[in-house]
């Protein structure tokens, strides 16, 4: 039953991405982003969610996800007898038939986060893989990074024909599937730029000797706006501002009241500094207006503004913000600075009871002060 690698003396895998011929050999290694003449696929045919304008590009601190082929497998045995074979997705994903490796490619392989096997909802209409699902790192500038990341499965017992029960896969047999090169990088924008809260995949270059404005936004409101006269360095930065407080180890301290945080996430790789002739105004709206009733739920001088410091620490800097009302009839917090970092307004001073319920280690050893960053 297993005589039958002299195998592969003609074989031909029919994709749904078209058909693929390969040559005699004891494992089978598919190119996906090959059609069988050699000539390359749109990006489209092969990836179902992540890439780009569909191209061979991802945005940074994102997944994306790659189709597994099914198709027919033809075997010509020692005995010339052919066999037809039925490879499917479901099938490559059985944990009793096939073993699943990953490799992250040669290329910049820190920079892939996780590979796995995903049933994520994607496509049109919406279906479950199962997919090739690869995650990658944030990148704060320009540079760009290249993967070429690829699975294989691997069969964990001899895998009998559809056709007369004979083998067709013999135990240890490795289909390799590989996506090619792709590439991780932000895109450059330039000047006066506006952001929905959250938005990721980008770096401002500011306009030199020249008036530059980026502005953020809700669904509701612009919840900070940045001005400044750029310099001649023109020095790129990091503009993603989240408002969520899913990674913010402060969260508890601030669990008993209504608390707002800007976390322009640059910060913590130092991609935030403002490439300025002087110090920037950066305005922060004042999340207490409430626009129904028009009027303030919190006085401005009795709200608390917070920011972390580069060693983890919240540290008071109210007294840096100013409570006005700008050109727009929007009520802000202003200030001035050289660099965006985190913040957090508070209706009043941060509690430090859920520090009472941080656990202490074995060895007695008080676990540090990370900061906000998880």
């Amino acid at each position: 039953m297993k005589k039958l690698l002299a195998v592969v003396l003609a074989a031909v895998l029919a994709l749904s991405l078209g058909v693929i011929s390969f040559a005699a050999d004891p494992d089978l290694t598919v190119k996906l982003y090959l059609k069988d003449d050699g000539t390359v696929l749109p990006v489209s045919d092969y990836v179902i969610d992540g890439a780009k304008n569909n191209t061979n590009e991802i945005e940074p601190d994102s997944d994306i996800f790659f189709k597994l082929p099914s198709g027919l497998v033809k075997i010509t045995a020692e005995d010339g007898t052919e066999y037809t074979f039925n490879i499917t997705a479901d099938d490559l994903t059985d944990k009793d038939l096939y073993k699943v490796s990953y490799d992250k490619g040669d290329d910049n392989t820190k920079m892939i986060t996780k590979m796995a096997l995903s049933e994520d909802k994607k496509g049109d209409p919406e279906t479950r893989g199962p997919w090739l699902k690869v995650s990658v790192k944030q990148v704060y500038d320009d540079t760009e990074y290249k993967i070429a990341p690829s699975v294989t499965f691997t069969t964990k017992k001899d895998i009998i024909s559809n056709q007369d029960d004979k083998v067709a896969l013999a135990k240890g047999y490795k289909i390799k599937f590989e996506v090619g090169k792709f590439y991780i990088n932000n895109d450059v924008l330039e000047g006066d730029q506006d952001f929905s809260a959250g938005t990721n995949g980008v770096v401002v270059k500011p306009a030199k000797n020249d008036d530059n404005e980026v502005t953020w936004e809700d669904e509701n409101n612009t919840i900070a706006t940045l001005k400044f006269m750029g310099d001649d360095n023109q020095t790129k930065f990091f503009p993603k501002l989240s408002t969520k407080w899913e990674d913010a180890d402060y969260a508890e301290y601030f669990a008993d009241q209504d608390a707002f945080i800007f976390n322009f996430v640059g910060k913590t790789a130092g991609k935030t500094k403002i490439s300025s002739t002087s110090r920037a105004t950066l305005e922060l709206y004042n999340p207490y207006y409430d626009s129904d009733e028009d009027e303030l739920t919190v006085e401005p001088e009795n709200c608390v503004i917070y920011m972390i410091g580069d060693d983890g620490s919240l540290n008071d800097v109210t007294a840096s913000f100013k409570a006005v009302e700008n050109e727009d009839g929007d009520y802000v917090f202003q200030t001035k600075t050289r660099e965006l970092g985190v913040y957090i307004i508070a209706e009043k001073p941060y509690t430090t009871a859920a520090a009472e319920d941080v656990e202490t280690p074995d060895d007695g050893k008080a676990i540090p002060d990370t900061g906000i960053w998880a």
